[in-house]
């Protein structure tokens, strides 16, 4: 009964094994080139010295565009955007509030929060 079983396991792993084997392709299958190997490295040569393909840090080809402004005009923006408060500085958006008057001492500060706590103006948590 055992030699059933291990006799039908092989034949099914025989068969997909077949089954799978008929579906692969060569990744290149198709494909003519026009080129050589050694036009298609003068090319790449050539992009590289031109300054028209550069390579990052993964190798991932980045192709390079022409700057229309320069440094000192995207600082000026910049610049521009903080002063007149269209961009925003702080992290998630959230807006940024200027400090404005004189500051209040540590001792003012805890007189206050004692006097609402008092009237229960803010929440006083309890320590179990």
């Amino acid at each position: 009964m055992n030699v059933t079983k291990l006799i039908a396991a092989i034949a099914t792993f025989v068969t997909a094994g077949s089954v799978f084997a008929q579906e692969y392709a060569q990744p290149d299958a198709g494909f003519v080139s026009t080129k050589s190997r050694a036009e298609v490295y003068s090319e790449l040569a050539q992009a590289r010295a031109g300054g028209t393909l550069r390579v990052a840090e993964h190798a991932y080809p980045i192709i390079a565009v022409e700057l229309t402004k320069s440094r000192g005009d995207v600082a000026a923006e910049l610049a521009q955007a903080r002063h007149d408060g269209s961009l925003r500085q702080a992290d998630h958006e959230y807006p940024v509030i200027q400090a404005s008057g004189t500051p209040r001492t540590r001792e003012e500060v805890r007189a206050e929060l004692a006097s609402a706590i008092s009237s229960g103006a803010a929440y006083q948590p309890t320590n179990h």
